[in-house]
């Protein structure tokens, strides 16, 4: 995905409305150009009108001030309850 808008245009379509998101931490790996996040999303499915809440840990690296690779990690369970 290359762009701020490919980005938001994809999250467009994702099935669940998310409200906001809470409780980040922010590791900077030391010597390296990289950064963990730790981080909460809350919202609703649509569909069941369920809340959604899910827990993300994301590998961001950073080269010459922009973000060159982005890897999420979820719990997967939460998606499924």
């Amino acid at each position: 995905m290359e762009g701020r808008s490919t980005y938001m245009s994809w999250f467009s379509n994702y099935g669940i409305k998310l409200n906001n998101a809470d409780n980040l931490k922010v590791y900077k790996v030391q010597g390296e150009n990289i950064i963990v996040m730790e981080y909460q999303v809350h919202g609703i499915e649509p569909h069941t009108g369920r809340p959604y809440d899910n827990r993300f840990c994301s590998i961001v690296t950073i080269k010459d001030r922009k973000i060159v690779y982005w890897r999420d990690y979820i719990d997967s369970l939460a998606v499924i309850k």
